[in-house]
């Protein structure tokens, strides 16, 4: 027994990075009989990394059993039972260890951010503010309590306390990006502006810093520094190869439209040689994680990734595999012939606002912008229910062409726009076999939509377009209720005797109206085959009321 491996070989072990053998040492240890909470502390720790969560709670608990003072193995045990989904327990484990060591700030921050993982922020605020009272300089302490009160409490307290975060701290990244949403929440847009870009200056792969960069210079007005923002984060986000094996839904969310729109796609590329060959694999395992989902699940929203698939699919779903080059135009995108004074006369005469007008976009800039949709491997959101998919300025569907056409736009209609910016714009891209998008409002000043897809595809020339009702939603509506509220929206409709505009699906068709006016995709009929799918691209500029 003298002979046998000793804690320090242990420790000596897992430092050089040889789990395997600190884990062995501190079994043998263990076996012999020694009564060591040291040894069965670290194979604890280890087995709980090693994802065996249940074994390394119940090693955790016997030295708490024996030894309740023990505050390093009740701060693992707190730990383990926070991985294991047991947040109450872990909660009660790390007051007690705040009791038994009231100066160990990481046991404040580990409660403080448990209680914000479950959505609580009161009690994170009053965990953290208990640190700051032990603890006034600390800066993970003046970091954290500053980032929660940016976003949940007070923002000028907040700007306050990342202030004085010291410069050499190793949160700096994101002492930077709490900063910019406290300063944001302030009304100090420019000095939001500069502290996301010192958040991305420390962390050039901070997706979440460029996300938010991009949607406040796009509140600003500054559309083509947005798009570089949003299309920087995308590049780090999106990129091919990427091993992802939990975490953000959209790598381990499915569903059977979404997959089956992919396989259509991905063919769709290998036939015209704009991917390897070698993609042909990931067409075949796409088929196999389709055939593996739920029989009914036709036409649902999003789903797990079947057991199996996830790690297969990985490199190469909802990554940005192709995108063509949509270039801006030089002689413009708009068609030359549209009538601006008469659009917009026609505009007003449909109060509160709706026009449509057809040969909207240059028939180059027509098919450059429709290869753009067919191509592009942007069509990264399936959360809808009822099967079509979307694709977003801030998420990959960006190219100069959309940005030059959002534009023009605006500039061609001065009296329907105004002073009206560019706030979001996306795409949908329906499934041939199930409904479009539901009845909804939109939370801005104007909006604009407007076709893709050849009128041969669609089966129903007096439909398969939009149908937009006189009536706004009331003001006091917020986004929420706006878009998802089916029942209140029918029953507003019904009772203010609301009218339907029907406009019929044409390619190269936009419909300009008040974004407030409720709309819906009209039922649709279209032939079967990836290229007849139905494609709509929305634009709003503005705020509601603005």
């Amino acid at each position: 027994m003298a002979n046998g491996p000793t804690l320090a070989d242990a420790v000596r072990h897992y430092n050089q990075g040889n789990r395997a053998a600190a884990k062995l040492a501190c079994e043998e240890i263990l076996a012999q009989g020694r009564s060591d909470n040291d040894a069965r502390l670290l194979l604890a720790i280890l087995l709980v990394e090693d994802g065996d969560t249940a074994r390394g709670i119940a090693l955790l608990q016997q030295i708490v059993r024996t030894a309740p003072g023990n505050a390093r193995a009740r701060h693992a045990l707190a730990k383990a039972l926070a991985r294991g989904g047991q947040p109450a327990a872990a909660a009660a484990e790390l007051e007690q260890v705040i009791g038994l060591a009231p100066s160990n700030i990481d046991a404040y921050l580990d409660l403080g951010g448990l209680h914000l993982r479950q959505n609580d922020p009161a009690r994170a605020e009053r965990v953290l503010r208990r640190a700051l009272a032990v603890a006034p300089r600390h800066p993970a302490v003046l970091a954290n309590l500053g980032g929660m009160l940016a976003s949940h409490g007070n923002p000028t307290e907040a700007v306050d306390l990342l202030r004085r975060v010291p410069a050499t701290s190793a949160e700096m990244p994101a002492v930077h990006y709490n900063l910019a949403i406290a300063l944001r929440a302030t009304s100090d847009l420019a000095g939001a502006v500069e502290a996301y870009r010192a958040a991305i200056a420390r962390k050039p792969d901070y997706v979440d810093a460029y996300h938010n960069l991009g949607s406040l210079l796009l509140d600003l007005g500054r559309v083509d520094e947005a798009a570089e923002a949003y299309e920087a984060g995308t590049r780090v986000r999106r990129r091919p190869g990427q091993p992802q094996t939990a975490g953000p839904n959209a790598f381990t969310k499915t569903n059977p439209g979404k997959l089956r729109h992919d396989v259509e796609q991905l063919r769709y590329l290998l036939e015209r040689g704009r991917i390897d060959e070698n993609k042909r694999s990931v067409v075949a395992d796409y088929e196999a994680a389709l055939a593996a989902l739920p029989a009914n699940a036709n036409g649902s929203g999003p789903m797990e990734i079947p057991d199996g698939f996830r790690l297969r699919l990985a490199p190469n779903y909802n990554r940005l595999l192709y995108r063509p080059d949509a270039p801006a135009r030089a002689g413009g995108a708009l068609n030359p012939q549209l009538a601006g004074d008469t659009i917009e006369a026609d505009y007003g005469r449909h109060h509160p606002g709706i026009t449509f007008v057809d040969d909207f976009l240059e028939p180059e800039a027509m098919a450059t912008l429709r290869r753009f949709c067919l191509e592009a491997t942007v069509w990264f959101e399936c959360r809808y229910g009822n099967g079509y998919l979307g694709a977003f300025l801030e998420d990959g569907f960006c190219c100069p062409l959309l940005l030059q056409i959002a534009e023009e736009v605006r500039r061609a209609l001065p009296g329907i726009f105004g002073p009206h910016t560019l706030r979001k714009l996306w795409a949908f891209k329906c499934d041939n076999r199930v409904s479009g998008i539901p009845v909804r409002a939109d939370v801005a000043a104007v909006s604009v939509s407007f076709w893709m897809t050849p009128d041969d595809a669609n089966l129903d020339p007096a439909g398969g377009g939009l149908v937009v009702w006189d009536k706004e939603a009331p003001l006091d509506w917020d986004f929420a209720k706006c878009g998802s509220d089916q029942p209140a929206i029918r029953r507003f409709l019904a009772k203010a005797d609301a009218r339907a505009v029907n406009v019929p699906h044409r390619q190269n068709r936009v419909v300009i109206f008040n974004s407030g006016l409720f709309h819906e995709t009209a039922p649709l009929r279209f032939r079967d085959g990836y290229e007849n799918r139905p494609i709509s691209i929305t634009m709003l500029y503005g705020e509601r009321g603005g």
